[in-house]
């Protein structure tokens, strides 16, 4: 990790291009009403959340926040605030922190368990807009996260309604409210995160800023691109310039091209190319979140014999203590994880011993990256299978254990054979998931 001042990481990869990008495109915040009465929050370089302490007036204010800290994600508040810049917990007893005046009517749109596809996302998001039409709330934009779905922000329709009330009793009827709209979308069957749409504490993404988890750029839509077919709207979304390099969707004789784009919270970034197949996936990086500390996932082509495989893998385990081995694979590659925690330079000559394709990625990007879902086409159908468990290679672990992948094993059904290491790290819900636009 780079050293950290006002300005961010200095020496971040991207630190110069998200500088350049944010001076070269000011934002456009016309789409956000009563703007000096939103609150905003940035995700710095490190990964941690900074709160804007002043009222933002225009654009050349935030361009002087973004030119300070230079964020890797850019959020705002659908809710207004008297003090938006001192928004406290709804328990803070001073009473100016938490004046609230009113809250956009929101919908967050992702893929999901029930939806599986990003073309999905936007069928779900084409009946919500008719949903609202037909309620007569007035669509103030919907745009494309950059990500995985969409966002749809709607004026307060109650605003009005009620002045009397006490801030909180403005915002718990508020809350209400909400309650309501989203029962009656759920009638209609219409899928969205709810909890979203009902919280009036929520910040959501700031439009004409970059996504973080792919590169790409929270974009507004008409209706008539909303309705248009993937390919194009990712094409709308796309930065140029952006420097992520593309996820292989084909096994190719070169290093893996994952990019670390987001400090420690280790998203991955990555550029769509014009041609080509574009499918999703998911990994998990081998940090241990609360802690320096990583794990050895060593990674081989799936053309290696078993028998080259094991002798390696035994080698690389003796060498260096690794402990029990859980050995996966897929159609094309071959993953055996450690879960003892080490430092960064040790797992880089544990992957270096044994000649683990992923060591490139892990010395300019500082961690792994490790499939663990399927990789899903733009149809819903299976790219390629999720990796599977295909052997355990049992040895006494002496020192540290990574709690957090420990978990996360144990949550797939895997029995750990780990009872004598020391847990470190925090708990599985820290564990770092990357959902990845790969191509």
């Amino acid at each position: 990790m780079g050293r950290i001042t006002k300005r961010g990481i200095t020496d971040h990869p991207l630190r110069d291009f998200l500088s350049q990008y944010y001076r070269s495109n000011p934002i456009d915040l016309q789409p956000l009403t009563d703007l000096k009465f939103r609150h905003f929050r940035l995700r710095l370089l490190d990964g941690s959340f900074y709160k804007i302490k002043h009222k933002i007036h225009n654009s050349a204010d935030l361009l002087e926040s973004l030119a300070d800290y230079t964020p890797l994600d850019v959020y705002y508040s659908t809710a207004t605030w008297l003090n938006p810049h001192l928004i406290a917990s709804r328990l803070d007893k001073d009473i100016l922190k938490n004046v609230y005046l009113a809250c956009d009517l929101s919908f967050d749109i992702d893929i999901s368990n029930k939806i599986k596809t990003l073309g999905e996302a936007k069928e779900q998001a084409i009946a919500l807009n008719d949903f609202l039409n037909s309620k007569g709330f007035e669509i103030r934009y919907n745009a494309f996260s950059g990500s995985k779905g969409f966002h749809i922000v709607c004026d307060d329709p109650w605003r009005t309604e009620v002045i009397a009330l006490a801030p909180i009793d403005r915002e718990m009827r508020a809350v209400a409210k909400r309650k309501e709209i989203v029962q009656e979308a759920k009638a209609e069957d219409i899928l969205f995160d709810e909890k979203v749409t009902i919280d009036t504490r929520r910040i959501i993404r700031l439009p004409g800023t970059i996504n973080s988890k792919t590169g790409l750029m929270c974009t507004l839509l008409t209706k008539t691109e909303l309705e248009s077919d993937i390919e194009t709207i990712l094409k709308l979304a796309r930065i140029k310039g952006f420097p992520t390099p593309r996820i292989p969707q084909q096994r190719e004789m070169t290093a893996p091209s994952a990019c670390k784009i987001s400090g420690s919270l280790g998203r991955l970034g990555v550029r769509p190319g014009p041609e080509g197949n574009i499918c999703f996936s998911m990994f998990y990086t081998n940090n241990i979140p609360e802690t320096a500390l990583k794990i050895p996932v060593l990674e081989f082509e799936g053309w290696t014999s078993k028998g080259k495989l094991h002798k390696i893998i035994e080698n690389a385990q003796r060498q260096y203590g690794l402990g029990t081995i859980y050995l996966f694979g897929d159609d094309e590659k071959y993953w055996a994880v450690s879960l003892k925690a080490l430092p960064r330079r040790r797992v880089e000559k544990i992957l270096a011993f044994s000649n683990s394709t992923n060591l490139p990625q892990c010395k300019k990007y500082g961690c792994t990256y490790t499939r663990i879902g399927k990789s899903v086409g733009m149809k819903g159908e299976i790219v390629q299978r999720e990796p599977e468990l295909i052997g355990i290679i049992e040895a006494t672990l002496v020192g540290q254990v990574s709690r957090t992948h420990g978990e996360f094993f144990s949550s797939l059904g895997i029995t750990l054979r780990e009872k004598d290491g020391v847990l470190c790290g925090a708990n599985l819900d820290k564990l770092e998931l990357v959902h990845a636009i790969i191509e």
